[in-house]
């Protein structure tokens, strides 16, 4: 009994620092591993974050069945608090235009939905810091 209580506590000790581990590892890593990684991570929370949109896209590829252009940004995002990350988002079937202001809900890596807004929509300390 006591061979499995020790090992019942270093294997759940195992899974935490495996936990944590990914999540450092994820936070400014802007890839399709850390997006699958944040999605399934019980400790990312979901939050909202905001950019300003450039003409420089990442990369493009088509779509497997409709041949559409799908375009990959990764970008410098901000919290509502004004911390800074990079992340990657995905905009399907045309590129952003430029200039615009995101809106971002994201699980970490893993973006959720995206949508423009303007200028008086942002937080103040995220409108200083995206001029």
């Amino acid at each position: 009994m006591k061979y499995f209580c020790k090992s019942v506590m270093w294997g759940i000790v195992f899974v935490m620092i495996t936990i944590i581990g990914l999540r450092m590892y994820t936070y400014n890593n802007p890839s399709t591993a850390a997006a699958i990684i944040d999605r399934l991570n019980p400790l990312v929370k979901t939050a909202t974050l905001y950019t300003k949109t450039t003409e420089n896209y990442e990369y493009k590829y088509p779509d497997a069945t409709s041949k559409i252009e799908n375009f990959t940004y990764v970008q410098t995002c901000y919290t509502n608090n004004g911390k800074k990350r990079k992340l990657e988002y995905i905009s399907f079937g045309k590129k952003i235009t430029p200039d615009k202001f995101l809106k971002i809900t994201a699980k970490g890596q893993n973006v959720i939905m995206w949508e423009e807004i303007s200028r008086k929509d942002l937080p103040q300390t995220v409108s200083r810091l995206l001029k």
